[in-house]
């Protein structure tokens, strides 16, 4: 970056950020990642109440089936998951929350929402509000860069 001093400022403010791991929230020994899935197939399961498949929540997290499987053994082999043939369709595996992921994922809610509310706190509604338009506009300059990437 040479002598930018602004750019270098925001590198390693990103930098910072990262390194405090802001988006990692150990629970009940699980990873964020598994955190993160067992948000998703809470959502999948509230919209059908078989269990949400495999193929469904790696669409809805946009990743491949074969990202998610191993995920999900995991949280299989902790008991915070079910995973099971579906009756219909026995190709098509579905996954639900057991009561201890459904407990995991309560707690794990309860923790996101005490993290951004004591930000909203710290910060206040007029930079909360900053931060808030600041991220969207850094979201929309990468999903740019990206298209422009792709389009090359």
């Amino acid at each position: 970056m040479g002598d930018d001093t602004k750019a270098q400022r925001l590198l390693k403010a990103f930098n910072r950020l990262h390194r405090s791991e802001w988006n990692r929230m150990p629970l009940a020994n699980c990873k964020g990642n598994e955190i993160r899935v067992l948000f998703y197939i809470k959502r999948g399961c509230a919209q059908d109440k078989r269990g949400v498949t495999i193929s469904a929540l790696s669409s809805m997290m946009e990743v491949t089936s074969p990202t998610v499987t191993p995920l999900i053994k995991g949280l299989e082999s902790s008991g915070l998951v079910l995973r099971y043939n579906d009756q219909e369709d026995r190709r098509v595996v579905r996954v639900q929350l057991t009561e201890s992921g459904e407990e995991v994922t309560q707690k794990a809610m309860k923790n996101f929402e005490s993290r951004f509310t004591g930000l909203f706190d710290f910060l206040g509604e007029e930079k909360s509000d900053q931060l808030a338009d600041l991220l969207e506009q850094v979201h929309q300059y990468k999903e740019m860069m990206l298209k422009a990437e792709q389009e090359k």
